[in-house]
């Protein structure tokens, strides 16, 4: 069953980045032009930069594409938005590779087949000569402590 957002699946940073920034000024997720304000805005992220200098940034975006600038309000929205995109992506790029460090390290296991067989080689022969724990009753139990059992 496919993962439900671009996080889980594992999309890439930049094509998320893309399609919000490029819904924002008009124009084609595709667009070349696009693909270069959408590196440099995952670069401030990544040498951590606030939404407020994503939101700086998305001035001169605006300009590139002639379109007429955001109203403050709006721009700083994109802004934090662009920003939590791209810090997400980063944040689960960077998890990914700790566990796949952390995986290196661990020693190799046996292969299942050899666990099974030591398992069965390992187990007892004879069945267990006691019978198993059967906890008292309850009114056995207060009786064991009345006497001090």
């Amino acid at each position: 069953m496919p993962k439900g957002n671009w996080v889980d699946r594992g999309d890439p940073i930049e094509s998320t980045l893309a399609r919000v920034l490029g819904r924002a000024v008009g124009c084609d997720a595709d667009d070349p032009a696009l693909h270069a304000h959408v590196l440099s805005i995952r670069g401030m992220v990544e040498s951590d930069s606030t939404e407020v200098h994503v939101a700086g940034y998305l001035r001169t975006v605006a300009e590139a594409f002639d379109r007429p600038e955001l109203e403050p309000v709006l721009r700083r929205t994109l802004a934090i938005a662009l920003w939590h995109i791209a810090k997400t992506g980063l944040v689960r790029d960077h998890a990914a590779r700790q566990v796949a460090a952390l995986r290196r390290m661990l020693p190799a296991e046996p292969p299942l087949a050899d666990q099974l067989h030591a398992a069965i080689l390992g187990a007892p022969v004879e069945a267990p000569t006691r019978a198993p724990f059967v906890p008292p009753m309850r009114h056995e139990a207060e009786a064991q402590r009345r006497r001090g059992e």
